[in-house]
C-alpha cells in the first residue's frame, strides 16, 4: 500500500466508525477542488453563495496552513458556526491535512432558527433548505470531538505503519 492509499483507507475507516466524512488537502491549490468534495449538504447549500464559498475557502486555507506549519491539529469554528478540525498528515513524506466534516453542539441546535435566519439573509440562500440540512449535521460534545480527533490520528498512524517503502 502506498502513502496516498493509506490516507484514504484511514479516512474511510474513520467515516465507518464516526459517520463523519473528511477530505485530504495536499496543498493550497487543492483547497478549492477539495472543498467541492464536501459531503455535508448544509455546507453545499451555503456554498451556492459566492460570498459564503469565499469565506469557506479562506477559512480552510487559514486552518490548513496553521495545521501544516505547526504539525498540530487545528480545531475551529468556521464562518457558518460549524466546528471542524484539520489534522496534519505526514505519511512516508506525503504531507497535507485531513479536514473533517463539521459538527454542532446541543446549544447550537437550540439556537438554530435565529442562526439559520442570519446566514440565509447574509448569503441570500434559502432559509428552509439551510435549516433542513442544518439539522442533519452530527451533534457532538467537546469530549466526543476530542475523542474523534484522537481516533482519526490513531487510524492514520496504523495505516501509515503498513505503508510499503517502494
Amino acid at each position: 500500500m502506498n502513502a496516498m492509499e493509506a490516507i484514504y483507507k484511514a479516512m474511510d475507516a474513520y467515516y465507518d466508525i464516526t459517520g463523519l466524512h473528511s477530505y485530504f488537502v495536499q496543498n493550497e491549490s487543492d483547497i478549492i477542488s477539495a472543498s467541492a468534495k464536501e459531503k455535508n449538504f448544509f455546507c453545499k447549500c451555503l456554498k451556492t453563495s459566492t460570498r459564503a464559498l469565499k469565506h469557506c475557502d479562506d477559512c480552510t486555507v487559514e486552518n490548513y496552513t496553521q495545521a501544516l506549519q505547526s504539525m498540530k491539529v487545528q480545531t475551529y469554528s468556521c464562518h457558518a458556526g460549524i466546528v471542524k478540525w484539520s489534522v496534519p498528515v505526514d505519511v512516508n513524506g506525503l504531507t497535507g491535512v485531513i479536514v473533517s466534516e463539521g459538527v454542532i453542539s446541543k446549544q447550537q441546535i437550540k439556537e438554530s432558527d435565529d442562526w439559520i435566519g442570519y446566514l440565509a439573509e447574509k448569503y441570500n440562500v434559502s432559509r428552509t433548505i439551510l435549516l433542513e440540512n442544518y439539522h442533519q449535521i452530527k451533534e457532538m460534545t467537546e469530549e466526543q470531538v476530542n475523542c474523534s480527533i484522537q481516533l482519526l490520528e490513531d487510524i492514520l498512524s496504523y495505516y501509515a505503519s503498513v505503508v510499503s517503502e517502494d
